[in-house]
């Protein structure tokens, strides 16, 4: 509690969101993916930037991105480009947008750090789950998908994981208990995987329709697979 006063009563405390409420308490379970880094029309990314300290700051940005499946690490990382320097006043956000597109590739994470190198420096970088200076954003999968697989319902939540991969989970029939519970990475625009249930062998394939949709199908190798389009419900 007093670690958390004196973080409160700090001159400045730059924040990237990972959740809606985030007070910037740290270390992180999963999910942590950013709710305030998207990337805009133009292909360039943008995140939004808090400052939940007493005092105006100045703060720096830069824009990372990684390649899915390759550990989050500097060594990983290629920097995209940097935002222009954002005065943000105490309770304020501030959008900064960076002065580069990004070509990213299907399942590219994004990484955005924001900081003050001297009165707000970054503490451990590349970890959206342990500084409150970087945020992460797992695009375009993470979220909850719902439809019909052949008139069932299912559920998918995507969820992101250390190390660039997903936590994949697939409920049916309004069960609390999934299907499959999955952590891995996409093969390009699309999830692929073997489940042994019983004495059936079925592939399952995921597959991105667009932003806001899912492609799903089940079935034997070789066989008619039953197939859905899921809709986004949860961004």
């Amino acid at each position: 509690m007093l670690r958390r006063a004196r973080e409160m009563y700090r001159p400045s405390f730059l924040l990237l969101r990972a959740r809606p409420g985030d007070d910037g308490s740290r270390p992180l379970a999963a999910p942590f993916a950013s709710p305030d880094i998207t990337v805009g029309p133009d292909g360039r990314p943008q995140a939004v930037v808090w400052n939940l300290g007493f005092r105006e700051v100045t703060a720096t940005t830069e824009f990372y991105a990684v390649p899915a499946g390759l550990p989050v690490a500097s060594e990983t990382a290629r920097l995209l480009g940097v935002g222009n320097p954002a005065i943000i006043g105490p309770g304020q956000s501030v959008r900064v947008r960076c002065n580069q597109a990004w070509v990213r590739g299907h399942a590219d994470v994004l990484l955005v750090a924001a900081f003050h190198p001297e009165l707000d420096p970054v503490v451990r970088p590349f970890e959206p789950q342990a500084d409150r200076h970087v945020g992460q954003m797992n695009y375009p999968w993470v979220g909850t998908f719902a439809g019909l697989l052949a008139e069932r319902p299912v559920r998918v939540e995507i969820r992101p994981a250390p190390q660039g991969l997903y936590r994949l989970k697939l409920f049916e029939d309004g069960s609390r208990l999934p299907r499959c519970d999955r952590v891995m990475k996409p093969n390009g625009h699309r999830f692929h995987w073997l489940e042994v249930e019983g004495e059936a062998r079925l592939l399952f394939d995921l597959a991105v329709v667009d932003n806001n949709r899912l492609a799903l199908g089940v079935g034997p190798r070789g066989g008619l697979p039953e197939s859905g389009l899921l809709a986004r419900v949860v961004a």
